[in-house]
C-alpha cells in the first residue's frame, strides 16, 4: 500500500519535527513552499496524503491544496492552521477539498490517528470496485506486438480485472491499456488459476494513479443500458416542475460531465408563495457521488415534507443522516434558501458552498457567504440563517464550482468575473435565457473536455 506522505511548510523547524515524529511509521517527503510541493507531487507521486500549513509566503495552504486537488485528485489532503473559524473552514473544504482540518500545535497521537484514517480512506478510494464490462485494447510493450482486444470485469482507480484475453499474459509484465480515446500503463499482478472461476482472467495494477482511464462517454460503451438506467433515475431526482412565484422568475439546470454525477439542485414547494432553493455539490464524481447525491436529496425531502419551516432543524437533520450513513471523508457543500413572495426576502444558509452572487439592479454585487460548514463531516453541526431582500431587476446566480473553475486556454479559469460579466450582459432577459447564456459562455471558454458538472440556478426579481 502507498505510504507516501508529503508535508509542506515554509518553516524548516516544523518540517524537521514532522519527519522525526513520523518517519519510523511512514514514508515522509517535505517541501518548504507550495511551488516545490507541486513539483514533488508531479514528479515523485503518487502521494497518499498531502499535508500543508495554512500560512505560507507566495502560495498559502488553501491555494496549494486546491492545485493539488487538480493535479492529484486521489491524494487525501490535510490543512494545518493555528486559528480556525467558520469562514476559513468552509473556504478550505470548498476550495481545496480538504479531508481534515488540524489545529496547531498538533500532538503526535492526533496526527498519527488522522493519517491512519486518511490512509484507510485512500485505500478505500483506490479499491472501490465497480462491476462493468468495458471494451479495451492491450499493447504488450515488451514484445512490441499489435493491439489485442479484451474487456473489463470490474474496475477501480487502482486497476482492473480483465477477461476475454486473446492470449495469456505474464506476471509482472507492463502493458499499455487503451479505453476509448484514453490510455495508461498497467502491470499484471495476478492470473486466474486453471479450474477456478477466474480462469482466463487477469488482474492489473495501474501505474499512473491519476490517469482517470475510466472517465468515459456513454457512446464509447458496447452496452450502456445499466448506466443509462442510472442516468434516467438520477435525472428523475432533479425538479420536474417549478412551484409558482409572483415576484420571482427562476430556472435551473445541471450539465453533467459524466453519465452520472454528484451535483444536485432542487425547488421545494414550501407553501403558498414560498419556494425552497437547493443547490449542492457532493464530493467526488461518478457512481459513488451520484448515490450520495440521491441520499442527500431523499433526506431533505423527507424532512421538508413533514411541513417544517425551521431551516436550521431541517439542515441539521440532513447533516446527521449524511454523517451517519457515509464514509468519513464524504461530504457535500450546499446552499439552501427559502424565498417568500409576501416579503420578497430570501432566508438562506450557505453550508461551505461557493458564495452565490447577487447582481443588484443598480450594478452593485453582493455575495451570500458561508454561514455554516459543509454537511457530513461533523456530527456536532450548527448554522446561522442570513436574509437578503430581492428588488425588481436583481439577478441571483447560485452555482457549483464547475462553472467558475472551467479551464480555458493557458490554464486560466472562467472565474467569477466572467460569470458576472455574462450576467450583466443578459440581466434584462428571462431567467431561462440568462442561464443558457451563462452555460454557453463557460462552454465556449472551455479548452478540452468538460471535467466537472456545471450546475446553475438563476433567479430574477420581477
Amino acid at each position: 500500500m502507498n505510504q507516501k506522505i508529503l508535508f509542506v511548510d515554509n518553516e524548516p523547524v516544523a518540517l524537521n519535527c514532522y519527519r522525526q515524529m513520523l518517519e519510523s511509521e511512514f514514508d515522509i517527503a517535505t517541501a518548504d513552499s507550495g511551488e516545490e510541493g507541486l513539483a514533488l507531487v508531479r514528479d515523485h507521486g503518487p502521494f497518499a496524503v498531502v499535508i500543508s500549513d495554512m500560512q505560507m509566503a507566495g502560495m498559502d495552504g488553501v491555494q496549494f491544496l486546491r492545485r493539488v486537488r487538480h493535479v492529484a485528485p486521489s491524494a487525501v489532503r490535510f490543512l494545518l492552521t493555528g486559528y480556525l473559524d467558520v469562514n476559513s473552514a468552509a473556504n478550505a473544504v470548498n476550495e481545496a477539498g480538504v479531508f481534515r482540518l488540524l489545529v496547531k500545535p498538533c500532538k503526535k497521537s492526533v496526527l498519527t490517528e488522522a493519517i491512519t484514517t486518511a490512509m484507510a480512506s485512500y485505500r478505500e478510494r483506490a479499491e472501490e470496485r465497480i462491476r462493468i464490462e468495458l471494451p479495451i485494447r492491450l499493447c504488450r510493450a515488451a514484445r512490441n506486438v499489435k493491439l489485442q482486444s479484451a474487456h473489463t470485469v470490474d474496475i477501480s482507480k487502482s486497476g482492473a480485472r480483465l477477461a476475454g484475453l486473446e492470449e495469456p499474459l505474464e506476471l509482472g509484465e507492463v502493458l499499455k491499456v487503451e479505453c476509448g480515446d484514453r490510455e495508461a500503463p498497467f502491470r499484471v499482478v495476478w492470473m486466474g488459476a486453471p479450474g477456478t472461476a477466474s480462469e482466463g482472467q487477469a488482474g492489473l495494477e495501474c501505474l499512473a494513479m491519476n490517469a482517470d482511464l475510466w472517465t468515459l462517454d456513454l457512446r464509447q460503451l458496447e452496452d450502456g443500458k445499466p448506466l443509462m438506467r442510472a442516468r434516467a433515475v438520477q435525472r428523475g431526482l432533479l425538479p420536474q416542475e417549478k412551484p409558482p412565484l409572483a415576484t420571482l422568475d427562476y430556472e435551473g439546470n445541471c450539465a453533467q460531465a459524466r453519465t452520472i454525477g454528484g451535483d444536485y439542485y432542487d425547488f421545494l414547494d414550501m407553501g403558498s408563495g414560498e419556494v425552497g432553493f437547493v443547490l449542492a455539490d457532493v464530493a467526488g464524481k461518478g457512481i459513488a457521488a451520484a448515490l450520495l447525491m440521491a441520499s442527500l436529496q431523499g433526506s431533505l425531502h423527507s424532512q421538508y415534507s413533514t411541513g417544517s419551516k425551521d431551516i436550521p432543524q431541517l439542515l441539521a437533520s440532513a447533516n446527521r443522516h449524511f454523517y451517519k450513513h457515509t464514509a468519513k471523508d464524504r461530504y457535500a457543500t450546499l446552499f439552501f434558501g427559502r424565498y417568500s413572495d409576501a416579503t420578497r426576502t430570501l432566508q438562506y444558509v450557505n453550508c461551505g458552498h461557493n458564495p452565490p452572487v447577487l447582481l443588484r439592479n443598480g450594478g452593485a454585487v453582493e455575495r451570500l457567504d458561508a454561514t455554516a460548514t459543509v454537511l457530513g463531516l461533523f456530527l456536532d453541526w450548527h448554522c446561522s440563517v442570513a436574509e437578503v431582500r430581492l428588488e425588481t431587476g436583481d439577478v441571483l446566480s447560485i452555482y457549483t464550482d464547475g462553472i467558475t473553475e472551467t479551464i480555458g486556454h493557458g490554464g486560466e479559469e472562467f472565474g467569477e468575473a466572467r460569470l458576472l460579466d455574462t450576467l450583466r450582459k443578459n440581466r434584462d432577459l428571462e431567467a431561462s435565457y440568462i442561464l443558457q447564456n451563462v452555460q454557453d459562455a463557460a462552454g465556449q471558454f472551455r479548452f478540452g473536455e468538460q471535467e466537472d458538472d456545471l450546475t446553475l440556478v438563476i433567479a430574477r426579481a420581477l
